[in-house]
């Protein structure tokens, strides 16, 4: 993954994690290896938002699957 400078206002855009889109959100994966393919950014951000609090993110990314989000290469 390239680096890239962030300037002061966008600092407070920055998040962590461990699920990783890549910057064209066709694949993502966890610890930043590319293992599934993205079906449905929108949808599968949606359920990130709606559960991250709740499960962990290997669950959330079986959840994904299970929900047809995203499927495992």
């Amino acid at each position: 993954m390239a680096r890239e400078l962030i300037n002061d206002a966008d600092v407070e855009k920055v998040s962590g994690g461990s699920i990783v889109f890549s910057t064209d959100h066709k694949t993502c994966g966890y610890n930043c290896s590319d293992q599934c393919k993205v079906n449905d950014y929108d949808g599968a951000m949606k359920y990130i938002r709606d559960h991250y609090d709740t499960m962990s993110e290997k669950d959330i990314l079986r959840n994904l699957v299970a929900k047809g989000l995203i499927t495992r290469l």
